[in-house]
Formats: C-alpha cells, sequence, structure tokens
C-alpha cells in the first residue's frame, strides 16, 4: 500500500510539474516504435487463417486546427502466412498506409491527449509465395477500406512524446482463381514515441 500511495505522489508531482504547450495549426508530430498486425481468426473463407506480425511503425500528423489533425500510418513490410485447416499454403508482404482525420477532445493545457480518428486504409500485397502466387487460389488482389482509430499521446515535454495506437482496419482481399473473398480486418496496435516540429 505504501508503495501504491509513493508512485501515485510522484505521478501527481510529475504531472503537476510538466511544461505542456498546446498544439497549434501547423504542428507536425512525427512518431515511431513498434506496432502488431492482428488479422481476425475468421476469415469467410473455408478454414482460413492470416497469422500475426509486428513490425516497425510510423506515423505523420499535421495540426489543422488545435484538434483537428491529419494522420498518415505506415510501417515496414509486414510477412505473414496463410494456413488452411492449420497447414500453411503461402505467405504474403503487405504495406497498409492509412489516412486518418483525428480528433483532440482534451484541453490542450492537458499533459494527456487522448484522440479518436477515422479515415481510409489502402493495403498492397506483394512477395507473394506458396498458393496465392499463382500456384492453386491466384494472387491476392490489393484492399481499399475504411479505418477507424482511437490513441493517446502523454506530452513529455513541449516537444517530446509518449504514444499508444489502435486502428481497426476492413481489409478484404480476394483470391483471384478461387473468385473468394478473405476478410482480414485486422487490429494494429502501435506503441513509440513522438516529436512535435
Amino acid at each position: 500500500m505504501k508503495l501504491v500511495s509513493t508512485l501515485l505522489a510522484t505521478s501527481i508531482a510529475v504531472l503537476g510539474s510538466s511544461q505542456v504547450m498546446a498544439y497549434e495549426a501547423g504542428d507536425i508530430m512525427v512518431k515511431a516504435g513498434v506496432i502488431h498486425v492482428a488479422p481476425k481468426d475468421d476469415s469467410g473463407f473455408g478454414d482460413v487463417k492470416v497469422k500475426s506480425d509486428t513490425q516497425i511503425g510510423l506515423t505523420g500528423t499535421y495540426m489543422v486546427t488545435p484538434q483537428i489533425g491529419i494522420e498518415l500510418l505506415a510501417a515496414t513490410p509486414f510477412k505473414h502466412s496463410i494456413e488452411v485447416d492449420g497447414d500453411r499454403i503461402a505467405t504474403t508482404k503487405q504495406l497498409p498506409p492509412t489516412l486518418s482525420a483525428q480528433f483532440y477532445p482534451m484541453d490542450s493545457a492537458s499533459a494527456w491527449q487522448p484522440y479518436v480518428g477515422a479515415g481510409l486504409n489502402m493495403t498492397l500485397f506483394f512477395d507473394e509465395a506458396g498458393a496465392v502466387k499463382g500456384d492453386a487460389a491466384g494472387p491476392l488482389s490489393d484492399s481499399f477500406g475504411l479505418s477507424v482509430s482511437a490513441g493517446l499521446n502523454y506530452d513529455i515535454d513541449d516537444k517530446l512524446m509518449a504514444n499508444v495506437g489502435v486502428w481497426y482496419m476492413d481489409i478484404d482481399t480476394e483470391l483471384k482463381a478461387a473468385n473468394e473473398t478473405v476478410e482480414i480486418d485486422p487490429i494494429v496496435v502501435m506503441a513509440g514515441i513522438g516529436y512535435k516540429f
């Protein structure tokens, strides 16, 4: 109990002493960290499962107003194994650039800055091997769909911040030769640090 009290007191002291400046129109935030893509289990095509992968993520946000931002999400290529009934039949790589509009509801004096967003995702599949390369089902088609997101910045000072973000993306790809749609629809989670220019 004493440890909990000490941690709470320390947190309050840190928050009270934070030198935080408002987000202003024209500010640019660049964040980098670890990003994890977890496709949903039910693909909609037999017992197809697309396995998760973790890479390096990067976001850039331009503040249009102190509470409205435009964010672009990018990452190093994700590599996924594709399994049917527990057997790996293929691998593919993909890039999911996502453009979102964000809303920051908190007062700009707060060190804690939660946000919500919505936007568009385009997923590009490439470097395919196995069944999806054309040996059986055919190559995977690229996907274009909606995304929603939420996140939290903690402004350490007027430039540096810690960040966590979560996206849900509507990613549907077609196995062309089989004329079947695989619904990947992943949850994407990123944790990292950022810098405001």
